[in-house]
């Protein structure tokens, strides 16, 4: 089968997806068609500034780039010579307008992929989803979600089980689980070998501002403990002067780590903290446990509902509480790592690249 994904951009934890398709399946293809042609560097519109991930993203699996002024007529000339079983498409409006319409005329099947979730939605944005967006999604053949958040969102808009499967944001489980070079060097750059370290990997703006870790670690109060903050943003000034107001503890910036250095401070941490205002997914809670961590995620994380099992591997805690937040913390150093060990090897054997491709190949029978 070939299928083809429209997507607007590569990102780092994609990108290996792409690649381990393309390095394990002969039979099927999996083409990607880029409507941004851009160059190594990515700008994070959040961040306000282009970042680097520290890999080629267009190495090692099929792409093309679409004609940015005249995308639809560059991918229909795709489609002439390239007999596609299935065409996914990342969004359905904006820059994704008009593939829907043209994949239907030619007779090819269509999904739309989407990671909405309700907890961020207001009750009259609710109604007028269901009102103006129903029929938009009763249109696709199929619809993938990343996980149980998005599905209770499509089965609220009135869409089929049937029609509903899994393609999820899922890590490089085996990447982040390898042991790091670079872990021990950490250990000793920051002199935490003798103590429980919490890790945090956030952008330092409102929707993923780690005020909640630094609060809890306040109220934690244990120079045994240490704090580490990976992340930038408009927030970092604020938050490093909180931190300064606890000289007694051990609160530790890095700035931006690049991606293939992330597994070694997650394998160095006892327990992730992701503790976002609105995350309807997280990548990071998935890399976290492939990494060995405990995670303790905010209840405006998506990926908590997929991947957690309370007191198994991790918790969940009301966003905006932080004397709750400490609690989970204080717990979290205290699971069972044998049971621990086999719920991530349970959740992580769910959420891998195989099962992924296997649920979209699936989806087309």
């Amino acid at each position: 089968m070939k299928i083809a994904f429209i997507v607007n951009h590569p990102t780092q934890f994609e990108v290996p997806f792409y690649q381990w398709v393309h390095q394990h399946d002969i039979e099927n293809k999996l083409i990607v068609f880029y409507l941004k042609n851009q160059d190594k560097l990515h700008y994070d519109r959040e961040l306000k500034k282009e970042i680097s991930w520290g890999f080629d993203l267009y190495e090692g699996y099929p792409f093309y780039f679409l004609d940015a002024r005249h995308a639809l007529t560059s991918f229909e000339n795709y489609l002439e010579k390239l007999d596609f079983d299935l065409v996914i498409i990342n969004g359905y409006k904006n820059q994704y307008q008009g593939f829907y319409e043209l994949c239907k005329k030619k007779g090819i099947k269509t999904a739309l992929k989407l990671d909405t979730v309700l907890f961020n939605l207001k009750w009259w944005q609710i109604i007028l989803r269901q009102l103006l967006l129903r029929p938009i999604y009763h249109q696709y053949d199929k619809l993938f979600i990343t996980g149980k958040v998005s599905e209770a969102y499509l089965l609220k808009m009135g869409v089929p089980l049937s029609k509903i499967h899994t393609f999820s944001y899922c890590t490089d489980n085996d990447l982040f689980g390898r042991s790091h070079p670079l872990k021990n060097e950490l250990i000793a750059k920051h002199q935490i070998q003798d103590k429980k370290v919490i890790l945090s990997v956030a952008k330092f703006m409102k929707r993923e501002s780690p005020w909640d870790i630094l609060k809890a670690f306040a109220l934690l109060n244990n120079s045994r403990y240490c704090l580490i903050l990976i992340g930038d943003g408009e927030e970092r000034e604020k938050l490093e002067n909180f931190a300064k107001s606890y000289p007694h503890l051990t609160i530790i910036f890095t700035g931006y780590v690049n991606y293939i250095e992330l597994p070694a401070y997650y394998q160095l941490s006892d327990t992730f903290i992701h503790a976002a205002q609105d995350e309807p997914w997280g990548v990071s809670v998935q890399e976290a446990l492939a990494g060995g961590c405990t995670v303790v995620c905010s209840d405006k994380v998506g990926a908590a509902k997929d991947l957690i099992e309370h007191n198994l591997n991790g918790f969940t805690y009301t966003f905006g509480h932080p004397e709750e937040l400490k609690t989970a913390i204080e717990a979290s150093f205290h699971i069972n790592p044998s049971l621990k060990s086999l719920k991530n090897k349970e959740v992580l054997g769910k959420w891998s690249y195989a099962t992924m491709w296997s649920n979209i190949l699936e989806s087309i029978t």
